[in-house]
């Protein structure tokens, strides 16, 4: 599928590369790989090492490079090979050739250079802060703007949902009229950022309140892709005073409603379940082995065997602890590989409870998510579901009983990274009754599924035979929803939001729960297809764009439009991961000796070649202030309690707040470790780069 955003002329390029740069100046910060060894080391003999940023310690110079820019052997010379769009390179030089400016570039931190670059054919790139798009499901295309006072005048008007409407059916028509406010659109899929990487820097934001009350950030974006279109690769020749041209509206290309079909006929649905094998299990265990064979042979019938796969992980606890248990964590049944209904079964049919009581009540449910989560190979699913069946909560990171170090939300961070819904079937008890509010509370966030809600589903008293039903309807809404993939256009505008019974209510009307289970199987499955749709169509962003955006859905401003990462390089990663080890290691100490904490950070940054004298002394008197965390975190738009920590607040917390802001952190460093390993994500931003200059886009609310 090709962009449904215009193609940008040369012109317009030269004012998006002005914006680009005024982006670099507000959200300036966080950026290029840190250069803490070189600072502390002398330069090795003949080797070189890209400017550092001014005013900064620790970060170098990096451009993004124009459609255009070419290289040139010295400044001035000849051009010879062009530079793919979007490339991110190291500046090691800057000279003035006549009227001309041009920098010295390589594609890393380790002294390669390849070039002379004319500075207009590059964008200064201080910040590694950009906008995503989330998932459009259930949320209406966002739209794009010429100017913020066009958009700022929708946002304020009762005609809001009406006039949005008609501006997407217009646009969707190739039919805008002459001076539009409404310069493009979304894509009607969802762009994976993985496999279509694009940046979507921040140029301007303001908050604007609607007329319901409720307050919409108003953004003006810039999108660079790799994209290689021909009206992205000619050279534009600089020219005296040019007055860059109104961005054009947009001719989107429609997916084609045959190209669909055939895409949504090789849809397919891995659906694993993980199961608790406590003790307490045994008949949910056995009735989840007759729901499944039962849908299965529905599957069967309907000749969709090779378009769903089940899947089954069991659970206990770590059994060199606890003598008998046998395994923490089993993959029974990998739904990538189990072809057919007799496999399943067959692998699954030793699966039984233990017998053996394990260390609390509290289960390590959170073993066997990982599990499933990173030991599937879920490439081959455009729908991906996991089902856990459990009569307990699941150890938090901070518990010592915990294998994993991880939270409910790092969990639910890794699911959604990898495209996972999480249904929670939770067995309410008699045994558990003191257990049930807490683990309501902590499995309505694990399986919070953006757009949709809660995915958490209670049964009361644990009824066997509503648990079979539940897990059987479930089960076979999944695989309607391959079967009838074709049928329905996921790319239409979304349905009214569903008013479903909450899951508070649906223990008591089993009604009503089936209804919010069909409804939230529905609305999860749309957001499947789309995500589908764009990785097999290969959705892109446009390749050169700068307009205005709401960040929030017009009709269900609760929705948010697009997500914020941080690109960390592996460097960075592992320097932030040092470093909050060492801030666990003080606090630790501090608990001890509150006064001391401070000082523990100074050794910390003293030993990690960072300067002590900074820490508690003068000005510097939190953790963002004192230098011990890298110039990358430096300046981000969020709130941080880590980051704000200063001698007084620490001193005044209990010792139980200082171990939660402890465990905190600890399940932080178990998270960034998850994020090294997850190889598939990393991605390189310019050809023959360093492998520690990829780059991992890290969500914000993931960062100390």
């Amino acid at each position: 599928m090709t962009t449904p955003f215009p193609a940008i002329r040369p012109a317009l390029r030269r004012r998006l590369a002005a914006g680009l740069a005024a982006a670099a100046l507000l959200l300036a910060g966080a950026a290029a790989a840190p250069a803490q060894e070189a600072a502390a080391q002398p330069q090795a003999a003949g080797k070189r090492t890209p400017l550092l940023i001014p005013g900064k310690t620790t970060l170098f110079q990096r451009v993004l490079t124009r459609p255009g820019a070419q290289l040139a052997a010295q400044p001035g010379g000849p051009p010879g090979k062009s530079l793919p769009p979007l490339s991110v390179m190291y500046v090691y030089g800057q000279q003035e050739q006549g009227e001309a400016s041009y920098v010295e570039v390589g594609p890393d931190s380790q002294g390669t250079t390849a070039g002379w670059v004319r500075i207009q054919d590059t964008i200064p790139w201080r910040h590694s802060l950009v906008l995503a798009f989330n998932n459009p499901a259930n949320r209406d295309r966002v739209l794009f703007f010429r100017d913020q006072p066009s958009l700022t005048g929708l946002l304020q008007s009762d005609q809001l949902l009406a006039q949005s409407e008609e501006w997407r059916r217009q646009i969707v028509k190739g039919a805008l009229p002459p001076g539009s406010p409404v310069v493009s659109i979304e894509p009607e899929t969802f762009i994976d950022l993985q496999k279509q990487f694009y940046l979507l820097p921040i140029l301007e934001a303001e908050t604007k309140p609607l007329p319901s009350g409720f307050r919409v950030r108003t953004v003006k974006i810039a999108s660079v892709t790799k994209e290689t279109a021909d009206a992205a690769t000619a050279v534009p020749q600089p020219q005296a005073q040019t007055q860059p041209a109104p961005p054009q509206a947009a001719q989107p290309q429609v997916l084609q409603r045959g190209n669909m079909d055939d895409a949504l006929a090789k849809f397919r649905s891995g659906v694993v379940f993980v199961i608790d094998a406590t003790s307490s299990m045994q008949p949910y265990i056995d009735r989840t082995r007759q729901a499944v064979d039962a849908v299965y042979r529905e599957i069967e019938s309907a000749k969709l065997d090779s378009r769903v796969r089940f899947g089954l992980v069991a659970y206990r606890d770590d059994p060199g602890k606890v003598k008998g248990l046998e395994y923490l964590a089993r993959m029974f049944a990998d739904p990538s590989a189990t072809a057919s209904r007799d496999a399943f079964m067959q692998q699954v049919k030793d699966l039984r409870a233990t017998p053996i009581s394990t260390r609390a009540f509290a289960e390590d449910g959170y073993a066997g998510l990982e599990q499933a989560i990173r030991g599937i190979d879920w490439k081959g699913f455009g729908g991906r579901y996991i089902i856990m069946v459990t009569d307990a909560s699941s150890r938090e990171g901070s518990s010592p009983l915990a294998s994993t170090g991880l939270s409910t939300d790092q969990i639910r961070q890794l699911a959604e990274a990898n495209g996972i819904a999480l249904y929670i079937l939770h067995l309410k008890t008699a045994e558990g009754r003191n257990d049930h509010a807490a683990a309501r509370a902590q499995y309505e966030r694990l399986s919070h599924f953006p757009g949709v809600g809660s995915l958490y589903f209670p049964v009361d008293a644990g009824d066997q035979e509503v648990f079979r039903s539940q897990v059987e309807k479930l089960a076979q809404s999944l695989v309607t929803q391959v079967r009838d993939a074709g049928k329905t256009d996921p790319t239409a505008p979304p349905p009214a939001p569903a008013t479903a019974a909450p899951a508070a209510a649906a223990a008591a009307a089993p009604a009503a729960a089936a209804d919010r289970l069909q409804q939230t199987a529905e609305a999860v499955g749309r957001a499947m297809r789309l995500a589908y749709l764009g990785t097999v169509q290969g959705t892109k962003a446009p390749p050169m764009f700068e307009a205005w955006a709401s960040d929030r859905d017009f009709r269900r401003p609760d929705l948010a439009a697009f997500s914020v990462r941080l690109l960390l390089t592996k460097n960075q990663l592992s320097d932030l991961q040092a470093t909050l080890r060492r801030v666990v290691d003080a606090g630790e100490k501090g608990q001890i000796e509150p006064e001391d904490f401070f000082n523990q950070l100074r050794s910390a940054a003293a030993a990690m070649g960072r300067d002590p004298s900074r820490i508690a002394q003068g000005p510097a008197r939190n953790l963002e202030e004192v230098g011990l965390m890298g110039e990358y975190l430096d300046g981000l738009p969020y709130q941080s309690k880590i980051m704000g920590i200063d001698p007084d607040s620490w001193t005044r917390m209990s010792v139980g707040e200082q171990q939660t802001l402890i465990d905190e952190i600890k399940s932080k460093v178990a998270l960034y470790q998850r994020f090294h390993d997850d190889v598939d994500r990393w991605v390189p931003l310019s050809d023959g780069s360093a492998a520690g200059d990829a780059v991992y886009p890290v969500p914000i609310d993931s960062l100390p």
